[in-house]
């Protein structure tokens, strides 16, 4: 059996306060990790919401600086905003 540990991404975030991190999202930004968290692609997220697909690029964008989510190559930046949004929301 192969024991998983989170240590590194989810320190990550922890350093930078969770609670407080979700508090820093404006209104939209909350709407559309709630989505994110519903499985949906930035596409239907413009459908649902509508609005251009370069306006929910923007706002994705924001969301993982607010969470401190750096692009990193061994990391998938949507799954740990969505993990911290469940765990938190």
């Amino acid at each position: 059996m192969c024991k998983v540990t989170n240590a590194g991404w989810y320190g990550r975030i922890r350093r930078r306060g969770e609670d407080s991190a979700l508090a820093g999202l404006t209104g939209r930004e909350q709407d559309i990790l709630a989505l994110m968290a519903q499985g949906r692609s930035n596409r239907a997220i413009c459908e649902r919401l509508f609005l251009s697909p370069k306006t929910v690029e923007t706002h994705v964008g924001a969301i993982f600086a607010k969470l401190g989510l750096l692009p990193a190559s061994d990391d998938h930046r949507r799954v740990l905003a969505v993990i911290t949004y469940l765990r938190n929301g």
